[in-house]
């Protein structure tokens, strides 16, 4: 039996998987803030559904994974491997990046877990090159190779990197300065797009959450723009990550963020995204929402900590 868990900076989801597949009614989620840790989550968890402490534990965490230890970017938790380890008797664990772990779920999604918001051209068979992107409470990008052998996921940590010119310039083009965000964590996240909708509208005391709310329902026009226009600012970043990762196969957007948005600002997205460029040409990679809060689940269900 193994353990699976997804870790986030706000919830923590785990389930219990045997034979590779997740056990259905095996599956929590628990809120962080009610936590003094996440070894207090795993040992209340097991309390109710595991007895017997399973063989493995495989752990995606919101943040860089260092040899043996993991840390939250956006909570001040340190996983320690060897700690899990003594804690509960496992005979295996392993850590692994949040993003990494949807990217070993992509080759085996399914169409009910997945929203295609553009039509690339057709997507080849199940090898090739991916990107999962995800905007939540923080960012990152997880490149997928996927081969006769197995899923490869590579560790990255793409938040903290400076901005890209062109999604600058269009900061720049819409009144704002790109000193503002001199990362792209600093814009694409869920504090990022509430300040960015702060900045837009001119009401600090605006809320991301109320934004989206707002679209299109309220009076106050500026919240919509102020929407759309950072839709197609994802649709930039977007592009020059298709240009960096070249993912043939498709991109693959995840975290709360980036689904809020996309869900009511596509075309803005679409408008930016799907753009001809002299490296591309037209052949754009398709570009889905992963729609399935649980994904990352299944992707540490996948995972062979032997590869």
């Amino acid at each position: 039996m193994r353990l699976v868990a997804d870790i986030g900076g706000t919830n923590a989801r785990l389930a219990l998987c045997k034979d590779g597949a997740i056990v259905p009614q095996s599956v929590r989620n628990f809120s962080n803030d009610d936590w003094p840790h996440l070894y207090d989550i795993v040992s209340a968890y097991l309390k109710e559904h595991a007895p017997v402490p399973p063989d493995e534990m495989v752990i995606a965490v919101a943040g860089p994974v260092q040899g043996d230890q993991a840390v939250l970017t956006n909570r001040k938790w340190t996983i320690l491997r060897t700690e899990l380890i003594q804690q509960f008797g496992c005979k295996q664990v392993v850590l692994v990046n949040d993003l990494s772990a949807l990217g070993h779920a992509v080759p085996s999604l399914l169409p009910t877990q997945l929203r295609r918001i553009y039509n690339g051209p057709a997507l080849p068979s199940k090898t090739g090159q991916s990107l999962v992107v995800g905007i939540g409470t923080g960012f990152n990008v997880s490149p997928v190779l996927s081969t006769p052998n197995g899923v490869h996921c590579l560790a990255v940590e793409a938040g903290h990197i400076s901005m890209p010119k062109n999604v600058s310039n269009m900061l720049k083009a819409i009144g704002l300065s790109p000193d503002m965000f001199p990362t792209i964590e600093t814009l694409f996240s869920g504090r990022g797009f509430t300040f960015f909708c702060q900045q837009i509208t001119g009401d600090d005391t605006l809320l991301g959450t109320t934004a989206i709310q707002s679209y299109k329902t309220s009076n106050n026009s500026a919240i919509s723009n102020a929407v759309d226009h950072y839709a197609a600012l994802i649709g930039q970043l977007l592009r020059d990550l298709s240009l960096a990762y070249m993912p043939s196969s498709g991109v693959y957007l995840a975290g709360s963020v980036a689904r809020a948005v996309v869900s009511i600002s596509t075309a803005r997205l679409i408008d930016v995204f799907a753009q001809p460029c002299d490296i591309l040409g037209d052949r754009t990679p398709s570009l889905f929402t992963i729609e399935d809060d649980f994904a990352a689940l299944y992707g540490c269900a996948a995972h062979d900590h032997r590869l």
